[in-house]
């Protein structure tokens, strides 16, 4: 039997990319322990030398000694999951011991769609990510950049462009997928930016959000997230509007 991973993230209300890999084990049914280590403290210089070869979070790790297996960057950790891990195909959301979906030739354009749109939310879309930080206990403005206005409006017609034809409740592909994982953030992204800077999105897209802050995970990382206390300035942007959780009632 394989032993159970072990996924060190950092704080559930600023690190992004550790949610990306705590909502994929979860929604992929991975059994795993999760660490999670407080970003940019001292206490978690020696766990990220003992674990991370980059120094950065998240990292999946598993064995010992020669037998080690050790994850890190979230796209490779995606990969490795969907090869090990699960029996559901990450990129359709489709049992990989379905041969007829396997050989469904819709189902091999949405794989490849996925791939590119997971891949684009990975390596670009820098101005949202740089204007907008998650941070989900607050209601932020911001003075949006066109950078970032044109990465918003590049994400709302990756949504239309899957959502056309789909249920008022559908993922992206209609079954849950990395792709929902990847752009995760996004959603927490805009429901703490985008109202307060006077952001107006389409209204599939807000339809979209909602499906996404309504799944079980998402709320459950989310009333962690509440739970924190800990500032971190460097993740902090724009002008704070309202906070939501612990911090709110001090």
């Amino acid at each position: 039997m394989m032993q159970k991973p072990l996924l060190i993230i950092g704080n559930k209300n600023y690190s992004s990319w550790s949610l990306r890999a705590w909502l994929l084990l979860k929604a992929f049914s991975v059994d795993f322990d999760e660490q999670l280590i407080e970003l940019f403290d001292p206490s978690a210089r020696p766990i990220l030398e003992a674990h991370s070869p980059t120094g950065k979070v998240p990292v999946l790790v598993y064995g010992e000694d020669d037998e080690k297996v050790t994850v890190w960057d979230t796209l490779a950790i995606a990969i490795h999951i969907n090869e090990y891990f699960t029996d559901i195909n990450i990129w359709t959301g489709i049992k990989k011991s379905d041969a007829k979906s396997k050989n469904d030739s819709q189902n091999r354009i949405n794989s490849a769609y996925c791939q590119s749109i997971i891949a684009e939310m990975h390596s670009g879309l820098s101005g949202i990510r740089n204007e907008m930080p998650m941070n989900i206990r607050a209601t932020a403005k911001i003075h949006p950049s066109e950078a970032c206005l044109s990465d918003i409006a590049r994400i709302e017609a990756i949504f239309a462009d899957c959502l056309k034809g789909r249920s008022t409740n559908s993922y992206l592909f209609g079954q849950f997928t990395v792709a929902d994982v990847f752009f995760a953030p996004v959603v927490l992204r805009l429901q703490t930016y985008a109202d307060a800077s006077n952001i107006t999105l389409q209204p599939l897209t807000k339809q979209y959000c909602q499906t996404m802050l309504n799944h079980p995970h998402m709320q459950a990382w989310r009333a962690s997230a509440l739970e924190e206390t800990r500032i971190i300035e460097e993740d902090e942007a724009g002008e704070i509007v309202s906070l939501s959780g612990v911090l709110a009632s001090q």
